[in-house]
């Protein structure tokens, strides 16, 4: 019964309790005893076990208010240029992510920091505030690596970085002004350009040269699950 969604191993302990061992007694439970003694979530269980929804489908996903790329370093940082080069693709993932949904960011955030178990510890962050609303990965990219400038101070074994686009608008919406600077339209054609070429031939096939191309420092995924449904090189073989 445990392996029904939102039903853990606690849940089930209690549940035999009261003599529901199998998913089909927990079909027949009455929804409203489920709530009595456990919670509205596992009335909302039983009730879609004996196919009535509770739980409306997504036609599209609510756009982000937020958007933040971050990840663990392969090696620890005792040096800013690997740093430099982890946020500019972070940076980099942002903005993909930005242009997907089609709004600008007015505000980033950019952090850096050690292992909390580190005997030297740091962790510390700034919020850049742009020229103007934009979704173009060169100014955003310029912006986090002088974040990271101010930040870093040697000394340290930096283990992790991030980037964060905390101030989105949607440019339908939005209103300026004669006196307001607004991105080049040159800018909008390469970043869909770049986008377009990445989402053809991969992604991360067009870089900045920020991002260096060793990548030492990239994050390890020697146990990551594989990707079955979007890569054809990582179908299970089987040899008849």
């Amino acid at each position: 019964m445990d392996d029904i969604w939102g039903v853990g191993r606690r849940l089930t302990a209690r549940l035999n309790t009261l003599g529901v061992s199998t998913g089909w007694e927990l079909a027949n439970m009455s929804p409203k005893r489920a709530r009595q003694h456990f919670s509205v979530c596992l009335e909302r269980t039983i009730e879609e076990l004996n196919g009535v929804s509770c739980l409306p489908l997504e036609d599209a996903p609510p756009k982000k208010r937020e958007i933040y790329c971050t990840r663990s370093f392969g090696e620890k940082a005792s040096s800013i240029e690997p740093i430099l080069q982890a946020t500019s693709l972070y940076a980099r993932r942002a903005c993909e992510k930005l242009r997907k949904q089609k709004h600008l960011v007015r505000e980033i955030l950019v952090f850096l920091q050690t292992s909390p178990f580190a005997e030297k510890r740091y962790s510390k962050s700034v919020t850049v505030k742009l020229p103007y609303p934009t979704d173009d990965t060169r100014l955003i990219t310029r912006a986090a690596k002088q974040a990271i400038q101010s930040l870093y101070k040697e000394g340290y074994q930096y283990l992790k970085s991030g980037v964060g686009l905390i101030d989105l608008i949607d440019p339908a919406y939005g209103q300026g002004d004669l006196f307001q600077v607004a991105q080049p339209l040159r800018s909008t054609k390469i970043m869909a350009t770049l986008d377009s070429i990445n989402k053809r031939f991969g992604s991360g096939t067009a870089f900045s040269a920020a991002e260096g191309v060793q990548k030492k420092w990239a994050m390890r995924q020697f146990f990551r699950s594989p990707n079955y449904l979007n890569s054809w090189s990582q179908l299970p073989q089987i040899q008849c």
